[in-house]
């Protein structure tokens, strides 16, 4: 994880914010980073960050494809309701 030790505290490095994860959910990222070099991550930051931006981009999918089922059927109701 990037940080800087600031006094008593600990800083992101510039251009990076911080999340907590439970104990025992960055122990088994860890492992999984160290004992699977052939997946490519080069450490827990990594791994979290494409983890979070392919939920966050299938989260994205679902709610357009929500908007447009709402659209859909608000269309074909319309269709309905003038023939």
């Amino acid at each position: 994880m990037l940080q800087l030790l600031f006094g008593d505290g600990i800083l992101p490095v510039k251009g990076y914010d911080s999340v907590n994860l439970p104990s025992g959910l960055y122990a088994k990222v860890k492992k999984l980073v160290k004992t699977r070099v052939d997946l490519g991550y080069r450490s827990v930051t990594e791994f979290v960050a494409e983890a979070v931006r392919k939920r966050t981009e299938e989260i994205e999918r679902l709610i357009s494809l929500s908007s447009q089922l709402k659209e859909n059927v608000s269309s074909l109701v319309a269709n309905k309701e003038e023939t």
